[in-house]
Protein backbone atom coordinates (compact mmCIF):
# COMPACT_ATOMS: atom_id res chain seq x y z
CA UNK A 1 0.00 0.00 0.00
CA UNK A 2 1.66 3.31 -0.89
CA UNK A 3 1.44 5.60 2.29
CA UNK A 4 0.00 8.63 0.08
CA UNK A 5 -2.96 7.04 -1.15
CA UNK A 6 -6.33 8.21 0.10
CA UNK A 7 -9.22 6.08 -0.49
CA UNK A 8 -13.09 6.88 -0.73
CA UNK A 9 -15.53 3.49 -0.38
CA UNK A 10 -18.47 4.10 -2.35
CA UNK A 11 -20.71 1.72 -0.95
CA UNK A 12 -24.17 0.30 -3.00
CA UNK A 13 -26.55 -0.14 -0.20
CA UNK A 14 -29.03 -1.67 -1.87
CA UNK A 15 -25.98 -4.79 -3.19
CA UNK A 16 -26.03 -7.99 -1.71
CA UNK A 17 -29.42 -8.31 -0.92
CA UNK A 18 -29.79 -4.60 0.97
CA UNK A 19 -27.10 -6.31 3.24
CA UNK A 20 -23.79 -4.27 2.03
CA UNK A 21 -24.83 -1.43 4.49
CA UNK A 22 -24.64 -3.42 7.55
CA UNK A 23 -21.79 -5.38 6.18
CA UNK A 24 -19.56 -2.21 6.22
CA UNK A 25 -21.04 -0.45 9.01
CA UNK A 26 -19.54 -3.39 11.47
CA UNK A 27 -16.12 -3.22 9.66
CA UNK A 28 -15.82 0.51 9.34
CA UNK A 29 -13.47 1.44 12.15
CA UNK A 30 -11.21 -1.23 11.70
CA UNK A 31 -10.44 -0.20 7.82
CA UNK A 32 -9.93 3.23 9.44
CA UNK A 33 -7.39 1.82 11.58
CA UNK A 34 -5.74 0.05 8.44
CA UNK A 35 -6.06 2.66 6.52
CA UNK A 36 -2.84 5.15 5.91
CA UNK A 37 -4.05 8.09 5.31
CA UNK A 38 -7.58 10.50 4.83
CA UNK A 39 -10.79 7.85 3.91
CA UNK A 40 -14.41 8.03 3.58
CA UNK A 41 -16.99 6.00 3.35
CA UNK A 42 -19.94 6.90 1.44
CA UNK A 43 -23.27 5.21 1.90
CA UNK A 44 -25.37 5.08 -1.07
CA UNK A 45 -28.67 4.93 -0.88
CA UNK A 46 -32.17 5.57 -3.02
CA UNK A 47 -32.09 8.74 -4.64
CA UNK A 48 -28.42 9.16 -4.21
CA UNK A 49 -26.37 9.56 -7.97
CA UNK A 50 -23.43 6.85 -7.88
CA UNK A 51 -21.90 8.40 -10.80
CA UNK A 52 -22.20 12.34 -9.93
CA UNK A 53 -20.69 11.62 -6.05
CA UNK A 54 -17.51 9.39 -7.48
CA UNK A 55 -16.87 12.22 -10.00
CA UNK A 56 -16.95 14.43 -7.07
CA UNK A 57 -14.47 12.60 -4.93
CA UNK A 58 -12.05 11.71 -7.55
CA UNK A 59 -10.56 15.12 -7.37
CA UNK A 60 -10.34 14.10 -3.75
CA UNK A 61 -9.17 10.81 -3.09
CA UNK A 62 -6.22 8.62 -4.99
CA UNK A 63 -8.89 5.97 -4.71
CA UNK A 64 -12.42 5.54 -5.79
CA UNK A 65 -13.42 1.97 -4.41
CA UNK A 66 -16.37 0.51 -6.18
CA UNK A 67 -18.66 -1.63 -3.66
CA UNK A 68 -21.59 -3.43 -4.87
CA UNK A 69 -22.17 -5.63 -8.24
CA UNK A 70 -21.03 -4.97 -12.04
CA UNK A 71 -23.54 -1.64 -12.20
CA UNK A 72 -22.16 0.06 -9.17
CA UNK A 73 -18.25 -0.91 -10.78
CA UNK A 74 -19.64 0.91 -14.40
CA UNK A 75 -20.65 3.93 -12.99
CA UNK A 76 -18.19 4.66 -11.09
CA UNK A 77 -15.80 3.79 -14.04
CA UNK A 78 -17.97 6.48 -16.02
CA UNK A 79 -16.80 9.34 -12.94
CA UNK A 80 -13.54 8.87 -13.13
CA UNK A 81 -12.23 7.91 -16.61
CA UNK A 82 -10.34 10.89 -17.52
CA UNK A 83 -9.07 11.64 -14.34
CA UNK A 84 -6.18 10.67 -12.05
CA UNK A 85 -7.94 8.30 -9.65
CA UNK A 86 -7.92 4.80 -9.71
CA UNK A 87 -10.67 2.06 -9.22
CA UNK A 88 -10.48 -0.36 -6.58
CA UNK A 89 -13.31 -3.05 -6.39
CA UNK A 90 -14.94 -5.05 -3.32
CA UNK A 91 -17.60 -7.01 -5.09
CA UNK A 92 -20.91 -7.49 -3.42
CA UNK A 93 -23.12 -7.99 -6.20
CA UNK A 94 -24.78 -11.68 -7.85
CA UNK A 95 -22.73 -11.77 -10.72
CA UNK A 96 -19.29 -9.65 -10.08
CA UNK A 97 -18.14 -10.37 -13.44
CA UNK A 98 -15.66 -7.89 -13.68
CA UNK A 99 -14.44 -8.64 -10.38
CA UNK A 100 -14.01 -12.35 -11.21
CA UNK A 101 -12.40 -11.60 -14.36
CA UNK A 102 -9.70 -9.92 -13.18
CA UNK A 103 -8.93 -12.14 -10.28
CA UNK A 104 -10.01 -10.11 -7.82
CA UNK A 105 -11.23 -13.36 -4.85
CA UNK A 106 -14.72 -12.85 -3.36
CA UNK A 107 -13.48 -12.91 0.13
CA UNK A 108 -13.97 -9.77 1.71
CA UNK A 109 -10.13 -9.94 4.04
CA UNK A 110 -8.55 -11.23 0.94
CA UNK A 111 -10.09 -8.55 -1.43
CA UNK A 112 -8.68 -6.00 0.99
CA UNK A 113 -5.57 -7.40 1.26
CA UNK A 114 -5.29 -6.53 -2.89
CA UNK A 115 -6.63 -3.14 -2.32
CA UNK A 116 -3.65 -2.38 -0.13
CA UNK A 117 -1.03 -4.68 -2.28
CA UNK A 118 -2.11 -1.82 -4.63
CA UNK A 119 -1.45 -3.71 -7.95
CA UNK A 120 -2.36 -1.24 -10.81
CA UNK A 121 -3.30 -2.07 -14.29
CA UNK A 122 -4.75 -0.49 -17.25
CA UNK A 123 -7.71 -1.97 -18.96
CA UNK A 124 -9.82 -0.94 -21.57
CA UNK A 125 -13.38 0.92 -21.67
CA UNK A 126 -15.92 0.43 -24.44
CA UNK A 127 -17.45 4.12 -25.28
CA UNK A 128 -20.94 4.80 -26.41
CA UNK A 129 -23.07 8.15 -27.07
CA UNK A 130 -23.81 7.59 -23.14
CA UNK A 131 -20.93 6.60 -21.71
CA UNK A 132 -18.74 3.83 -20.66
CA UNK A 133 -19.34 -0.14 -20.32
CA UNK A 134 -15.95 -2.67 -19.34
CA UNK A 135 -17.41 -6.12 -19.40
CA UNK A 136 -20.66 -6.78 -21.88
CA UNK A 137 -23.45 -5.00 -23.99
CA UNK A 138 -25.87 -7.51 -24.71
CA UNK A 139 -28.94 -7.23 -27.18
CA UNK A 140 -31.51 -9.67 -27.93
CA UNK A 141 -31.92 -13.18 -25.79
CA UNK A 142 -28.74 -11.63 -23.73
CA UNK A 143 -30.40 -8.20 -22.90
CA UNK A 144 -33.81 -9.53 -22.06
CA UNK A 145 -32.42 -12.09 -19.56
CA UNK A 146 -30.70 -9.39 -18.24
CA UNK A 147 -34.27 -7.52 -17.68
CA UNK A 148 -35.47 -10.63 -16.60
CA UNK A 149 -33.00 -10.98 -13.98
CA UNK A 150 -33.40 -7.40 -12.38
CA UNK A 151 -36.58 -8.30 -11.99
CA UNK A 152 -36.64 -11.75 -10.80
CA UNK A 153 -38.37 -13.37 -7.48
CA UNK A 154 -35.21 -15.12 -6.89
CA UNK A 155 -31.99 -13.14 -5.07
CA UNK A 156 -29.24 -15.85 -5.68
CA UNK A 157 -27.39 -14.79 -8.76
CA UNK A 158 -27.42 -18.83 -9.86
CA UNK A 159 -31.19 -19.03 -9.63
CA UNK A 160 -31.38 -15.49 -10.67
CA UNK A 161 -30.30 -15.79 -14.50
CA UNK A 162 -30.82 -19.21 -14.99
CA UNK A 163 -34.75 -18.81 -14.58
CA UNK A 164 -34.48 -15.33 -16.30
CA UNK A 165 -32.54 -16.94 -19.01
CA UNK A 166 -34.78 -19.59 -19.89
CA UNK A 167 -37.81 -17.22 -19.82
CA UNK A 168 -35.97 -14.90 -22.59
CA UNK A 169 -35.81 -17.75 -24.76
CA UNK A 170 -38.77 -19.19 -24.90
CA UNK A 171 -40.46 -15.60 -25.34
CA UNK A 172 -37.54 -13.92 -27.73
CA UNK A 173 -37.60 -14.34 -31.81
CA UNK A 174 -34.46 -14.46 -33.81
CA UNK A 175 -33.80 -10.96 -35.67
CA UNK A 176 -31.60 -9.03 -38.45
CA UNK A 177 -28.88 -7.34 -37.59
CA UNK A 178 -26.29 -5.61 -39.20
CA UNK A 179 -22.49 -5.07 -38.23
CA UNK A 180 -20.12 -2.51 -39.54
CA UNK A 181 -16.67 -2.67 -38.45
CA UNK A 182 -14.44 0.28 -39.20
CA UNK A 183 -11.09 -1.73 -39.82
CA UNK A 184 -10.70 -3.74 -41.37
CA UNK A 185 -13.67 -2.42 -43.10
CA UNK A 186 -16.32 -5.22 -42.86
CA UNK A 187 -20.34 -4.77 -43.24
CA UNK A 188 -21.81 -8.05 -41.54
CA UNK A 189 -25.21 -9.10 -42.09
CA UNK A 190 -27.15 -11.71 -40.28
CA UNK A 191 -30.11 -13.02 -38.26
CA UNK A 192 -29.53 -13.57 -34.61
CA UNK A 193 -30.67 -14.57 -31.56
CA UNK A 194 -28.18 -12.15 -29.63
CA UNK A 195 -25.66 -10.05 -29.92
CA UNK A 196 -22.87 -9.44 -26.97
CA UNK A 197 -20.34 -7.15 -27.28
CA UNK A 198 -17.52 -8.82 -25.52
CA UNK A 199 -14.79 -7.32 -23.24
CA UNK A 200 -15.21 -9.92 -20.80
CA UNK A 201 -15.19 -13.33 -20.86
CA UNK A 202 -18.73 -13.81 -18.39
CA UNK A 203 -22.50 -12.65 -17.55
CA UNK A 204 -24.12 -13.37 -14.58
CA UNK A 205 -20.95 -14.35 -12.16
CA UNK A 206 -20.84 -18.27 -14.75
CA UNK A 207 -22.32 -18.08 -18.00
CA UNK A 208 -18.74 -18.12 -20.28
CA UNK A 209 -20.27 -15.70 -23.56
CA UNK A 210 -16.46 -14.95 -24.93
CA UNK A 211 -13.97 -17.35 -23.88
CA UNK A 212 -10.87 -15.29 -25.51
CA UNK A 213 -12.27 -11.78 -23.99
CA UNK A 214 -9.17 -9.71 -22.19
CA UNK A 215 -9.75 -6.40 -20.48
CA UNK A 216 -6.47 -5.20 -21.95
CA UNK A 217 -5.78 -5.95 -25.32
CA UNK A 218 -7.50 -3.33 -26.71
CA UNK A 219 -9.89 -5.10 -29.49
CA UNK A 220 -13.50 -6.69 -28.24
CA UNK A 221 -15.15 -9.53 -29.37
CA UNK A 222 -18.24 -9.42 -31.11
CA UNK A 223 -20.40 -12.67 -30.30
CA UNK A 224 -23.34 -13.34 -32.67
CA UNK A 225 -25.48 -16.52 -31.87
CA UNK A 226 -26.93 -17.49 -35.21
CA UNK A 227 -30.46 -18.63 -36.28
CA UNK A 228 -30.35 -22.04 -34.96
CA UNK A 229 -33.44 -24.04 -33.76
CA UNK A 230 -34.81 -23.05 -30.13
CA UNK A 231 -34.38 -26.40 -28.49
CA UNK A 232 -30.48 -26.37 -29.32
CA UNK A 233 -30.02 -22.81 -28.26
CA UNK A 234 -32.19 -23.81 -24.56
CA UNK A 235 -29.87 -26.97 -24.50
CA UNK A 236 -26.69 -24.92 -24.64
CA UNK A 237 -27.90 -22.58 -22.63
CA UNK A 238 -28.23 -25.18 -19.93
CA UNK A 239 -24.40 -25.94 -20.59
CA UNK A 240 -23.48 -22.28 -19.95
CA UNK A 241 -25.34 -22.87 -16.65
CA UNK A 242 -22.72 -26.02 -15.90
CA UNK A 243 -19.64 -23.58 -16.70
CA UNK A 244 -19.76 -24.45 -20.77
CA UNK A 245 -19.10 -21.47 -23.30
CA UNK A 246 -20.74 -21.82 -26.80
CA UNK A 247 -20.40 -24.32 -29.14
CA UNK A 248 -18.49 -22.77 -31.72
CA UNK A 249 -20.92 -23.60 -34.38
CA UNK A 250 -23.97 -21.61 -33.07
CA UNK A 251 -21.85 -18.58 -32.80
CA UNK A 252 -19.66 -16.17 -35.09
CA UNK A 253 -16.93 -13.92 -33.69
CA UNK A 254 -15.83 -10.90 -35.50
CA UNK A 255 -13.43 -8.29 -33.36
CA UNK A 256 -12.76 -4.84 -33.64
CA UNK A 257 -9.89 -2.35 -32.17
CA UNK A 258 -11.62 0.76 -32.79
CA UNK A 259 -14.63 2.28 -34.27
CA UNK A 260 -17.94 -0.33 -34.82
CA UNK A 261 -21.89 0.21 -35.31
CA UNK A 262 -24.24 -2.89 -34.76
CA UNK A 263 -28.17 -1.77 -35.73
CA UNK A 264 -31.26 -3.85 -35.47
CA UNK A 265 -34.21 -4.07 -37.57
CA UNK A 266 -36.50 -3.39 -34.29
CA UNK A 267 -35.84 -2.09 -30.67
CA UNK A 268 -35.09 -4.76 -28.33
CA UNK A 269 -34.09 -5.38 -24.64
CA UNK A 270 -30.01 -4.36 -24.35
CA UNK A 271 -28.04 -3.70 -21.10
CA UNK A 272 -24.79 -2.60 -20.30
CA UNK A 273 -22.66 -4.40 -17.71
CA UNK A 274 -26.25 -5.73 -16.14
CA UNK A 275 -28.10 -2.48 -16.35
CA UNK A 276 -31.12 -1.74 -18.54
CA UNK A 277 -30.70 0.29 -21.47
CA UNK A 278 -33.76 2.48 -21.72
CA UNK A 279 -35.16 4.26 -25.35
CA UNK A 280 -31.97 3.69 -26.99
CA UNK A 281 -33.62 2.94 -30.15
CA UNK A 282 -32.16 0.11 -32.45
CA UNK A 283 -28.70 1.72 -33.48
CA UNK A 284 -25.45 1.60 -31.27
CA UNK A 285 -22.25 2.89 -32.27
CA UNK A 286 -18.97 2.02 -29.94
CA UNK A 287 -15.60 2.82 -30.02
CA UNK A 288 -12.88 0.88 -28.34
CA UNK A 289 -10.45 3.05 -25.68
CA UNK A 290 -7.43 0.93 -25.09
CA UNK A 291 -5.82 1.57 -21.40
CA UNK A 292 -8.64 4.22 -20.16
CA UNK A 293 -8.80 2.76 -16.53
CA UNK A 294 -6.44 2.46 -13.94
CA UNK A 295 -7.55 -0.53 -11.78
CA UNK A 296 -6.01 -2.55 -8.78
CA UNK A 297 -5.92 -6.09 -9.69
CA UNK A 298 -4.02 -8.95 -7.73
CA UNK A 299 -0.65 -9.67 -9.05
CA UNK A 300 -1.07 -12.07 -11.65
CA UNK A 301 -3.30 -10.22 -13.73
CA UNK A 302 -1.41 -7.53 -13.72
CA UNK A 303 1.57 -8.85 -14.23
Amino acid sequence: MNPVSTYCFVINCSSNSYRAEAFFKKREKLLRQELPGHSEFIYIRKGDSILEIAREKASVFSHIVACGGDGTVNRVANAIIGSQAVMGVIPLGSGNDFAQNIGLPLNFEKNLQVLFEDNKTSVDAIKTEWGYFLNTFGIGVDGLTNYYSNNSPFKHGGLKYFWAGLRALFESKPFNVTLKIREPAQVIKRKAWMVTIANGKTEGGRYIISPNSLYNDGEVELILVKKVPKVRLITEFIKLSFGYSFKEDIVEVFKSRKEFDVQTESNLKVHADGEQVDNRGNSFSFSVQKGALQVVTNKAYSS
